[in-house]
């Protein structure tokens, strides 16, 4: 007789996440207004959170929104009404000192279908907010959160999702700003990078003195004074925005996702910086739709990254853990300005590369996703 061995999920405790959050990521501080965004599937979260923001002695604002909500609004609402820009909520935000957004999205397919046009409106009504995020320095987490839904847009097993997120969100913080340090010290003691791959991506560019960044999950003091008041979770990234206009060369990324729908065997030439001749083996049409909806920089070379968090184990198109995995690294069109760039847009797109290898001013730092240093 075989039996079958059950291997449960993870137990995540659901308050100890929140109290990591905001005594740990965030260090939410007295009397400060930290605004919660999040959705009704993850509201547990999302409340345990407000909770903790409170008894650090602030003062908790929480938005909760719905898949349904959101499609409804971009469906039947005027393009003329989507594209105006919240007045009130740019006076509002000076009050604020932070935000926590835990991904509110139960299944990205119930955006797929939505013209690109009208959701290119509301990027565009929201521009002036972002911008506004940046002005006033408010710190920010943006938290990813697993879902069934998510696991079969994916086409990955919920519970093997489920395991790998929270292992990646509990991650070793010191570890991850260890071994980002190591990297990031390769990078600012350099210039010139080259990225290779055996899919063909043959790609150099100049990162200058720009500030590198190590994503550790910890909004430290001394990232506030160098201007970094933003993480994700999943932690664990070391990035850079590269001197735009030096980018030259082919790339090939593996995959990405955009609103459920899944772009696959990207092929592109960078060219002084600017993205040309996109194709792709799926769903390349809508890559190019994408670019064609959003306006300023958008399809400009805006980042360079390089994923170390060792839980995240697979790529799978949820791009809050794939540009975490050890041995990817990411470039992003779009919007660069929060951490040194020059990049105005209200896109910003970042596209994985797995098993690449890349050299800072000739010397190997990566070798088909192995880490040499």
């Amino acid at each position: 007789m075989y039996h079958i061995l059950l291997v449960p999920m993870l137990d995540v405790d659901m308050e100890e996440v929140a109290e990591k959050i905001v005594k740990k990521c965030m260090r939410v501080r007295d009397n400060e207004v930290i605004l919660i965004n999040g959705g009704i599937h993850n509201f547990e979260l999302v409340e345990n959170i407000a909770v903790d923001v409170r008894k650090a002695g602030a003062f908790p604002v929480v938005m909760a929104r719905t898949d349904r909500l959101e499609k409804r609004i971009i469906e039947e609402v005027d393009i003329e009404y989507l594209e105006r820009t919240k007045e009130y909520y740019l006076r509002w935000l000076e009050d604020i000192d932070g935000l926590i957004n835990v991904d509110s999205y139960e299944d990205p397919r119930s955006m797929s279908r939505l013209p690109e046009e009208k959701v290119g409106a509301t990027r565009k009504a929201n521009r002036p907010i972002n911008d506004k995020f940046q002005e006033e320095k408010i710190r920010w987490t943006a938290m990813g959160y697993p879902t069934r839904e998510k696991a079969e847009t994916y086409g990955i097993e919920y519970d093997e999702f489920w395991d790998m997120f929270w292992k990646a969100v509990n991650t070793d913080y010191d570890l991850i700003r260890g071994n980002g340090e190591k990297i990031a010290d390769k990078l600012r003691s350099g210039r010139q990078i080259h990225i290779t791959s055996e899919k063909g991506t043959d790609l150099k560019f100049d990162i200058g003195d720009r500030r590198v960044i190590v994503d550790d999950g910890i909004i430290s003091q001394e990232d506030i004074d160098d201007g970094t008041v933003g993480n994700n979770l999943p932690c664990g990234e070391v990035f850079v925005a590269p001197i735009e206009e030096t980018a030259n060369g082919k790339v090939y990324f593996d995959l990405a996702f955009y609103r459920g729908n899944r772009i696959e065997g990207i092929s592109a030439e960078f060219k002084d910086g600017k993205l040309t001749d996109i194709e792709a083996e799926e769903n390349g049409e809508l890559f190019k739709e994408v670019l064609e909806n959003s306006q300023g920089d958008k399809d400009v070379i805006g980042e360079f990254g390089i994923g170390t968090n060792p839980e995240v184990t697979k790529a799978i198109g949820y791009t809050i853990t794939d540009e975490k995995i050890i041995g990817s690294i990411h470039i992003a069109v779009g919007e660069n300005r929060m951490f040194g760039g020059k990049n105005e847009s209200t896109l910003h797109w970042d596209l994985v590369m797995l098993g690449p290898s890349f050299e800072v001013d000739g010397t190997a730092v990566m070798d088909q996703g192995a880490h040499l240093i």
